[in-house]
């Protein structure tokens, strides 16, 4: 795709994930996507392999593309990939999915019914 088409409007695919830097663009699998996390205009982009990619786009732009994934938003910073989900955890500090690195991302109050939803389905699709 053209780079320039592609800083604006950016495409994924049910298994890869395109990312534009300056010189190119270059395509993930969604698969190896562990979680986003926004950052203001940016994302991160955390891969299994521990890889941090920053991206000049936001957090809804990224929802959008990844809504017929399995991906799941927990907060309004984060979009989490359901096969890195190792665990649910409701403390006394708040609501957490644990991923499968050993990171915990919040689920915010707001999200938790959905979150709790989704992690409910996408369990029974597995199943």
């Amino acid at each position: 795709m053209n780079n320039l088409a592609s800083l604006v409007n950016p495409s994924v695919s049910s298994d890869y994930l395109e990312l534009v830097n300056l010189k190119r663009s270059f395509f993930i699998p969604t698969e190896d996507v562990i979680f986003i996390r926004a950052d203001v205009n940016y994302v991160r982009i955390v891969t299994k392999t521990g890889k941090v990619f920053v991206q000049s786009k936001t957090l809804k732009i990224y929802e959008q593309l990844l809504r017929k994934t399995n991906f799941v938003r927990t907060h309004k910073s984060y979009l989490v990939n359901f096969h890195h989900f190792a665990d649910y955890q409701i403390t006394e500090k708040g609501t957490f999915i644990q991923l499968t690195d050993g990171k915990k991302v919040p689920v915010s109050k707001r999200r938790r019914q959905s979150v709790q939803t989704s992690v409910a389905q996408k369990q029974s699709e597995i199943n």
